[in-house]
């Protein structure tokens, strides 16, 4: 499968979705369909990683304006808002219009676009001690 999604670890507090190889858009949400039933077995909120890392694609697909707001939309009640980018190239990123925080918002969330694994982790242990509101 070139996406494919894991929890982060097991406080499963992030679902973390991996694109390998030459993913695109179809990809990317049939991952996020199959993992929506995964997120029936927490009781908590979850964090969105997107790891573009195994990614052999010189850029994202077309449409990515639109789809890469789609990574902090809240489409199941679990779902927090809140995505991590990594693996995406600075001039991507600057393409998406990031802007100097690395940040996109969303209609009912974010996105943040991380450089590196310890970036991934700070990130995610503040979001984790600042959950969203119920």
């Amino acid at each position: 499968m070139p996406v494919r999604f894991e929890w982060k670890d097991e406080s499963r507090r992030a679902i973390v979705y991996i694109a390998s190889g030459e993913w695109n858009w179809k990809d990317y949400h049939q991952a996020v369909r199959a993992a929506a039933f995964s997120l029936t077995a927490v009781e908590h909120s979850v964090d969105s990683v997107i790891d573009l890392r195994a990614s052999t694609r010189a850029s994202l697909p077309a449409g990515a304006a639109a789809h890469v707001r789609s990574f902090g939309r809240v489409t199941q009640a679990r779902l927090s808002g809140r995505a991590a980018v990594i693996g995406l190239p600075a001039e991507e990123i600057e393409r998406l219009g990031a802007g100097p925080r690395q940040t996109l918002a969303t209609t009912d969330g974010v996105v943040k676009f991380v450089d590196s694994d310890a970036e991934l982790e700070t990130l995610l242990a503040g979001w984790a001690a600042d959950p969203p509101a119920p």
